[in-house]
Order: C-alpha cells, then structure tokens, then sequence
C-alpha cells in the first residue's frame, strides 16, 4: 500500500495524536485539524487521499464540511467519526456520498483497516476510470452506410433526453455495448460520470443480485464487509444491462421496480438508497417470444423499451466492410508497432463479399491476427481464412454462370461442379480421396465425375 496523504479533522487533542501516530507508524503522512474552516480553508488548495472526519466540530458540522468538500472533489475518499448518539447523521454521511463511518469509541485497528480499505479501492477506481478513458478514445462507431447513420443519428437524439431508457437489440458483436458508451459520452452531464457495464448472462443469479444491488455486512455467511453495488457506483452516470433477455426472472421484477422508483435496498438492508442512474439494456435474443414463453417480464420490456435502437447486422451495411477493415488495419499497425501494410484488391473483394456472421467483432479480430501474422506489407487472399476464400469462389461461379447467357442448364451445371471438385482437389493437395471426402461422396463417384470433364474437354 503506498503512503497516503491524510487529514484527520476532530478537535479531541488526544484522539488526534493517537490517530497521527498510528498513521504515520503505517507510512502514512498525517495533516491534523481540530476545527472546520481550516480544514476547508486548506482543501481550496490541497488535494489530500484521504480524510477522517468528525461530525460534532466548535464551528460547524461535519456534514456541512462534507457537502464542501464533495463538491470541490467528489471522489475524494471521506470516512466520517461519530458518536453512538449521532447515527443518523452519519447515515446521512452515507447518503451524501461518504467512503463509511466509524462509532466512537473504536479500535486503532479499525481505522487502520478502512484506511487501506479506502485506499486500495480509490487505487482500482482510477485504474478503471483510466483504461476506460482509454477505451473511450481507441473505440468509436465506424461506417457510412444508410444504416448506421441512422443509428448515429438516434445516438445524438437519445444523448439530450436524460432519463429515458435505451433498448439496444442486435445479433451478436454488432457493437451493441459501443452504441451504449456513446449515449453516455455524448450526453451533457452524465458523461463526466461512471459508465458501468454488466453482463446479465455471465454470472449466476445470487452473483448477479449481489453485482447489481450490493449488501450489507451480515447480509449472508460470507458478508464479512459492505459492499456498494453497481447501481450505487452508477449515481449520475449510466448502467449498462447487456444481455438482458438472460436475466433471471426474480432479479427481472427487482429491476423492474428500480426502473419505477429509481430506489433499492441493498440486500439485507432496511434503508431506501435513490440514485439517478440512466439504464441502457441490450439483447441479441428474441425478446417477444421470450414474453411468449413466461421468461422474461412483458411489463419490464415495455418499461425498457422506451426508445429502441437496433444495430444492423454487418453483411447489410455494405461498403462500410472495407471502411471498417482499414480503420481496424491502421489502429492495429499502430498498436503493433508495424509497418505499413495494405489489401490486395483481391482480398479486398473477398472481404466484401464475405456474409460476417460473427459481425463487427468477427472483422477486427481477423484483422487484429492478420496484422500480428503478416511479416510482407500486403494481405493477400492466400492469408485470408478458407471460410473466406470459399466465399469468393463460390460469388466467382456464381458470376460466370450468369456471364454464360446462351449456354444450356446442362453446361452451366457441369462448370459449377467442375469449380467445386476443382477447390476440393486443392485444398486436399491432389489426394481424391480426402476430396471425396470433403465433397461428401464416393472416391468411385468422384473419379466418374472427373472422366466425364475429360470426355467433354476432348
């Protein structure tokens, strides 16, 4: 744990100096204050990691001091000392954003703990909040097809409206979460807030409940601390559910009620916590047949589905393939630190004509290993995937049986299984029968097959 810059605010002299040398004794470097204006006073130019801070002070309350000091730094860790007598204002304390409170009389240990407590999660906080800044920069919604226009277009819109929900639907790696993080970075205010994301479908139902809602200490067996749920680390910013259509129907009627209230209980606690959080859910599931077979609430996705966006599979945006593979070639040269490297127009072609079922993930993640792999400076359609190559064979046929006008079916015919043998005896360097194989007939069929070109060649 590295050495925190602490302010302990109280005006008990001794508790001070205890608290001073247990701290110091730690590492830490201690500021002590025994009354509110200074240590406001010195906030105004300081940026400390951490303050203990009393409630009952010769000036002021503690909750006065509190409010200043979430709004000169509302991330700055603040874990507020009370008397017994004076639990509600420390559940107050709570509610206006402080890190925990601690009762007198307490244990030098204990507040030792909440220290390091607070100090390793402002530590992974700012790690999130950095490689998601990062994240930010390097992801954007790339193309310019009629298609995705227009879901930018109700991006901007969705943006301004603060408080309405966003169902996002789309098959899988469309680029569902993208559309997400772009309402939150587009709009006004929450943008300088959380953006926190959760797949519904990647952990079990208590897991989940306990992600999302959080719990009090007790709550269960293993409840050996409080912990803030994602709706509480969400205040003022943007939830994101995805895959939503998996989500347990218990937790579906919870989530429900949030969306009505815009309160919860943590579980095993008594107390309503408000928060203004924007939900955005998304799903790559048929939600009304869902409806159709009791799992999943009709009233939840009526209250999701206030302005829906649907993101457009890859093979129906058209020339934003090409758009896309250079954008994802040049930020993984970058990445990569390598030299320039660009399509063959062959290659290009067969990117085209490609159908993409695994969508935009599917494209940068062939891009990302085409990139690592290459050591020339040009892709060519040898390095493309044989999924791929196939693709472009078959559209080549496909295009020479209609350039042969005036031939008959027969003849038309004979060249579409001509091409198809010919790719397999490729592929299975000349051995018929792994060709055979491959073709899913007979080795004697084959061969048949093959002598009747020769008749017609001769």
């Amino acid at each position: 744990m590295k050495m925190a810059n602490i302010m302990v605010v109280d005006d008990e002299v001794v508790l001070v100096n205890s608290l001073k040398f247990a701290l110091e004794n730690d590492g830490h470097k201690v500021m002590p204050f025994y009354e509110g204006n200074s240590a406001v006073h010195y906030l105004i130019s300081h940026e400390p990691d951490l303050i203990l801070l009393d409630l009952r002070l010769p000036d002021m309350h503690g909750l006065d001091i509190l409010r200043k000091i979430k709004g000169m730094n509302s991330n700055l860790p603040t874990i507020v000392i009370t008397a017994h007598g004076d639990i509600n204002s420390a559940i107050n304390a709570m509610k206006l954003g402080a890190f925990d409170f601690i009762l007198k009389p307490f244990e030098l240990e204990e507040i030792t703990m909440l220290v390091d407590k607070s100090q390793t999660e402002a530590k992974l906080y700012n790690e999130v909040e950095l490689l998601r800044s990062k994240r930010f920069q390097q992801e954007t919604i790339v193309g310019e097809s009629k298609e995705i226009l227009e879901v930018k277009e109700k991006i901007k819109k969705v943006a301004g409206i603060d408080e309405c929900t966003v169902l996002i639907r789309g098959e899988s790696g469309t680029g569902k979460e993208l559309v997400a993080k772009a309402i939150h970075n587009e709009s006004p205010e929450r943008k300088k807030m959380p953006f926190i994301d959760i797949n519904c479908s990647a952990l079990p139902e208590q897991l989940l409940e306990s992600e999302l809602f959080g719990y009090e200490k007790g709550a269960f067996t293993d409840a050996k601390h409080k912990k803030v749920g994602l709706l509480e680390l969400a205040d003022k910013g943007t939830l994101f559910l995805d895959e939503i259509g998996d989500m347990p129907l218990n937790l579906q009627t919870k989530i429900l009620r949030f969306l009505e209230s815009r309160s919860f209980r943590r579980i095993g606690g008594e107390k309503e916590i408000v928060v203004d959080v924007r939900v955005i859910a998304a799903t790559n599931t048929n939600l009304e047949k869902s409806i159709k077979e009791k799992k999943f609430r009709e009233d939840l996705y009526y209250r999701l589905n206030v302005v829906p966006i649907s993101v457009p599979p890859l093979r129906e945006r058209g020339a934003d393939v090409a758009i896309l593979s250079k954008h994802f070639l040049s930020y993984f040269i970058k990445k990569f630190a390598k030299s320039n490297i660009t399509f063959s127009k062959q290659a290009e072609k067969a990117l085209l004509e490609y159908h993409w079922p695994g969508n935009v993930r599917e494209l940068k993640n062939l891009i990302e290993r085409l990139v690592i792999l290459k050591s020339g400076s040009l892709i060519e359609l040898k390095d493309l995937p044989d999924e791929i190559k196939k693709a472009e064979n078959i559209k080549s046929s496909n295009a020479k049986i209609l350039s042969d006008h005036g031939k008959s079916l027969d003849d038309m015919l004979l060249n579409v299984e001509y091409e198809l043998i010919r790719d397999a005896l490729i592929k299975a360097k000349g051995v018929k029968s792994v060709a055979a194989d491959m073709l899913g007939i007979s080795r004697h069929s084959l061969k048949r097959r093959l002598q009747k070109f020769d008749e017609k060649t001769e």
